[in-house]
């Protein structure tokens, strides 16, 4: 095999290529089913509200994987559709809490119906066996997510706090110097 060969970037042996071209699958046969009125992004947050009454929406990014400024604009537009409820959380003013509104839970209903067929339609084209090792696979890379993104956050949270002491500091290290 020449240098050139094994530099190229092959997408049919790339995981996050076909792991990509998965959820398009996901997407598309959630959407034939339930039509253009829910995604499946809008899905996941009404489906996880529902599990979690009041959730913030810090948590939702946790609890769906979807990236905060996207939740924001995802809650807004349920809100929009009259579909969620967003108020002061009660033990953090600075969070809002999401609830699922009496049409939101019926959105959610009809919804779910759609989206169990779309994942059976998915599975179906797997042997029953590899279908649920591919479950378990799925679970297996989400938990991954979640540690590193848990990770990265203790280490955010612990790198500002080292630039708010470094601030303090120089501050400090300023004010003696003019004395």
């Amino acid at each position: 095999m020449s240098g050139a060969e094994s530099d190229t970037f092959n997408l049919a042996d790339s995981a996050s290529h076909l792991l990509h071209r998965a959820e398009q699958l996901a997407s598309d046969r959630f959407t034939l089913l339930v039509g253009k009125d829910v995604t499946l992004r809008q899905f996941a947050v009404l489906a996880a509200i529902a599990q979690a009454p009041g959730v913030s929406q810090a948590e939702l990014v946790r609890i769906t994987g979807v990236d905060r400024s996207t939740i924001a604009g995802i809650v807004l537009r349920l809100q929009k559709h009259g579909w969620v409820e967003r108020a002061d959380a009660p033990t953090d003013k600075r969070a809002n809490a999401v609830t699922l509104t009496s049409e939101g839970e019926v959105v959610l209903r009809a919804a779910t119906k759609h989206a169990k067929a779309a994942d059976a339609a998915i599975l179906d084209a797997l042997p029953r066996t590899k279908g649920k090792a591919l479950i378990a696979i799925l679970k297996k890379l989400t938990k991954h997510a979640e540690e590193l993104a848990g990770k990265a956050e203790k280490q955010a949270k612990r790198q500002a706090k080292r630039d708010r002491v470094g601030a303090a500091n120089q501050k400090d290290s300023k004010r003696r110097a003019r004395k």
